[in-house]
């Protein structure tokens, strides 16, 4: 299996085995907004950048870079409970043509000062029930022709699941945790560039 950096941010390029949902965990009255959440990420272990801007409307509008692939996605912060998720989708304002249907990949988020832990829903989990034909208890999950694990079930449905769920708990995968890249100092890198 990829790295969960991997899978988080790389959602809608891949060739499957993701978790997906046709709804989005988020509706207009739950959206939320961190500023925290904008600036520059790394994830060293693996090689990830990411820069986090503010979009229209409380969207975060993401770039991300891995070292096989870049691409830009649109997300939306939401609280449920105590704890808050982040839903990516394809970027905001492209038109893809009526056959591409815009999905959704459910991240939980914990922010802590410059610490920014990612978890994707466990690809692992929702596959292991789709083969042995067991529900997801309060979800509708479906496989589609990429192995992808998607969620077909209404937003309130999806909330109410990942309410009920253990931020630690089986149904989330591995976490990527990124680190807020420190501004150079345009001062620091000239007397160190005289130093020489």
């Amino acid at each position: 299996m990829r790295r969960a950096a991997m899978l988080t941010l790389a959602l809608l390029c891949a060739p499957g085995c993701l978790v997906l949902s046709l709804q989005p965990a988020y509706d207009d009255e739950t959206i939320a907004w961190d500023p925290e959440l904008v600036g520059s990420w790394i994830d060293a272990d693996d090689n990830v950048t990411m820069e986090v801007e503010r979009g229209e409307w409380k969207s975060y509008r993401i770039t991300y870079a891995h070292p096989i692939e870049t691409a830009t996605v649109t997300a939306y912060l939401t609280a449920i409970g105590d704890e808050h998720f982040i839903d990516i989708m394809p970027a905001r304002g492209e038109d893809r043509g009526s056959f591409l249907v815009p999905v959704h990949a459910v991240v939980h988020v914990r922010l802590e000062a410059d610490r920014l832990e990612l978890t994707p829903l466990s690809y692992d989990r929702f596959s292991d029930r789709l083969r042995a034909r067991q529900a997801v208890t309060g979800l509708n999950i479906v496989q589609d022709q990429k192995k992808n694990a998607l969620i077909v079930s209404p937003t309130v449905r999806l909330r109410t699941w990942l309410r009920m769920q253990p931020a630690t708990g089986p149904m989330f995968g591995a976490s990527a945790v990124f680190t807020r890249k420190k501004p150079v100092d345009s001062i620091d890198v000239f007397v160190k560039g005289r130093m020489r």
